[in-house]
């Protein structure tokens, strides 16, 4: 499924399959917005699939909003894929679900 990065209201909703396919187009827009904006909201609710480079690349950009002091809201505890993939790679830390 092709992935679309679609911006509601201030959210950045991630709907289709977040695998090795898509991941260059994540990386780039989110590093695009926290190169920009001091607070970023991805939501996470619309992905069908994730991946180990999925996981990877949000591992990344998580650890760059903290480096440059940045707020990187994760919403998507709700998707039992997302929240399955979380779980099994240790990286529940990730999710920040209180703005």
């Amino acid at each position: 499924m092709k992935l679309q990065i679609i911006n509601t209201a201030g959210t950045f909703e991630i709907i289709g399959n977040l695998t090795l396919d898509n991941t260059v187009i994540v990386k780039e827009h989110f590093n695009y917005l926290l190169d920009h904006y001091e607070e970023v909201v991805m939501c996470l609710n619309k992905v069908k699939k994730i991946d180990e480079k999925g996981i990877a690349v949000l591992k990344e950009t998580h650890a760059k909003a903290n480096k440059r002091s940045k707020v990187l809201f994760v919403l998507g505890k709700e998707n039992e894929v997302v929240s399955n993939a979380f779980k099994e790679n240790q990286v529940n830390y990730i999710f920040r679900d209180s703005y």
